[in-house]
């Protein structure tokens, strides 16, 4: 008999062989450029925090997970797919050896999830991350990966057939396809869920998602699997009846993980959240930069100090154009999109509770009507500007500077909330300051996802008149309180075909009168020695015939007040 250990070397190294075919399986090293790519799309757009993006991370190693199972249900169904169980037989090592050696093997995989992780997080700390990651969801990551591949040695030494690990796969993979259908705390009884409401989240939530309890229950998964793969794979019975017995202890485990995940969130938790995200007046850091060309008070949520110099550079570029200069403050504020409906943050406690809390996040000053403030959400406002945001945050600046609202007053700044600036001239000096602080070719800002012209029809006092509906104008990241007109963006685009001085001396002669309310998009063209342009009268379809929607069909904006 050969000794206890030389057997285990022989096994170590069988497990190194096997660590090492695995790494460089071809469907392994697709699944990481895969998943790679599913982080990178999924967190691209916004701000990076790492209270949500180590989730992202996780929940894009589900793709190596898989092409892991599938691999390893390949290698251990080796021997007996290509016909060779007769001649490992006279090997030293026996069946129960092999298919440890292919579970310590699965270890092998956990390179490609390193990679990932380190890949990622480079990005994430180039673009100034928000936060530190958490060991813990980046573990929880890491065991979602070995448990895949435990799952597929298991079905390997049952099912050699090559769709064995395919189908395995297929339904390993049904958790994570179908956890959207669940809105409420079950979902963290699946292997793996990201919540949407984490980029919401001022900062991290302790518990929230139970990012320990996740491991455990992957660990359990794991060790569950790799328990029934060697007892069946056992040569006597004894071994196969202790092996049982720890198959037992894995499943309690997953029952005992699943039942903490199940544990509400502590209500002083979620109080101290509602509290950051309705009470943002003391929640928040406010600074005044000394360097503005008007009075700007910037209020970010602590740990978002990096974001200042990437608002202030539009802000400052329409304000930098400006020829009123007296005192008055604009307030530039984080909000956070946070919303109580969801079951798997509120889940436990009392309907009364959720009502306080949701009452609390109404009277935010996000949710107020304002001409003095502008709100970025704190999820999405990108480390480095993207032109739609920057040229929204500029648009808001110049109807803050010309008068307008900048605020709707409601949780997202809804087309229907926005008034419109009808027949007033300071709607065109808005689009005009911020097509000159973005540097932005107003010709090409044409959201054509509403028609081929980029406009949309709205009823104002009964009449139809058309909007101007630029990319990104729907997006949540700015709040905007007033709705660009056809007439607005068709003047603009003239006047940014003048001389910029010649704007800017018009504009300066008359601030007052231009920003009033009562000054016509007419008399402006008039003054700068220009034709108003036509206004279209409907919608142009995508056969060139215009099309003029009937009274009652369209939605009713009110006016903006003069």
């Amino acid at each position: 008999m050969t000794p206890r250990p030389a057997r285990a070397r022989a096994t170590l190294r069988l497990a190194q062989i096997e660590a090492a075919l695995l790494t460089r399986s071809i469907l392994v090293l697709a699944g990481l450029v895969v998943s790679g790519i599913l982080v990178w799309f999924s967190t691209y757009r916004g701000q990076p925090l790492w209270w949500n993006d180590a989730w992202v991370i996780g929940y894009g190693q589900t793709v190596i997970s898989l092409t892991v199972l599938i691999a390893a249900q390949l290698a251990t169904a080796r021997v007996r797919r290509d016909g060779l169980a007769e001649l490992y037989k006279s090997f030293p090592s026996s069946v129960g050896r092999r298919t440890l050696a292919h579970l310590i093997g699965v270890l092998g995989a956990a390179l490609g999830c390193l990679v990932l992780i380190g890949a990622a997080t480079s990005v994430f700390e180039l673009r100034d991350a928000v936060g530190t990651p958490d060991l813990t969801v980046l573990t929880g990551g890491v065991v979602l990966v070995l448990a895949g591949g435990a799952i597929g040695v298991a079905i390997g030494t049952r099912f050699p057939h090559p769709l064995a690990g395919v189908l395995g796969a297929f339904v390993w993979f049904i958790p994570f396809s179908q956890s959207n259908r669940f809105n409420s705390a079950i979902v963290w009884l699946f292997p793996w869920v990201k919540p949407p409401q984490l980029s919401q989240l001022p900062g991290p939530l302790s518990g929230y998602p139970p990012a320990l309890a996740h491991t455990v229950e992957l660990a359990a998964i794991a060790a569950l699997a790799g328990t029934v793969a060697l007892a069946i794979s056992a040569d006597a019975r004894r071994p196969r009846v202790a092996l049982l017995g720890g198959a037992a202890a894995a499943l309690a485990a997953i029952v005992v993980a699943c039942a903490v995940q199940l544990q509400p969130i502590p209500t002083r938790d979620l109080d101290h959240l509602v509290g950051e995200a309705a009470n943002t007046g003391s929640a928040q850091h406010c600074a005044t930069p000394a360097a503005t060309p008007a009075s700007v008070r910037y209020c970010l949520y602590p740990g978002f100090g990096s974001r200042l110099s990437s608002l202030q550079g539009p802000v400052n570029a329409v304000l930098a154009q400006i020829p009123d200069q007296r005192t008055r403050t604009l307030t530039i504020s984080q909000t956070s999109g946070l919303t109580l409906d969801d079951p798997t943050l509120t889940h436990g406690h009392s309907p009364q509770q959720v009502t306080a809390w949701t009452t609390q996040l109404a009277n935010a000053p996000a949710n107020l009507p304002s001409s003095s403030a502008i709100y970025v959400n704190l999820g999405t406002w990108p480390a480095q500007g993207q032109a739609n945001v920057r040229f929204d945050l500029a648009l808001a600046t110049a109807d803050w500077a010309v008068g307008l609202p900048t605020n709707v007053g409601a949780r997202t700044s809804l087309q229907s909330n926005r008034c419109m600036p009808l027949e007033q001239a300071r709607d065109a000096i808005a689009i005009w300051l911020t097509s000159q602080a973005t540097h932005a070719k107003l010709t090409l800002l044409r959201n054509t996802t509403r028609s081929v012209s980029g406009y949309m029809p709205v009823q104002v006092d009964g009449v139809t008149v058309l909007a101007w509906v630029y990319p990104g104008q729907d997006a949540t990241v700015v709040t905007l309180g007033t709705q660009t007109t056809a007439a607005g963006y068709l003047l603009a685009t003239a006047m940014a075909t003048l001389p910029t001085q010649r704007v800017a001396a018009v504009l300066a002669a008359g601030w007052d009168t231009w920003t009033s309310g009562l000054a016509t998009g007419t008399q402006l063209a008039a003054a700068l020695g220009i034709t108003m342009p036509a206004v279209p009268t409907g919608l142009v379809g995508p056969g060139g015939r215009t099309i003029t929607p009937q009274p009652g069909t369209v939605p009713s904006q009110p006016q903006c007040p003069t």
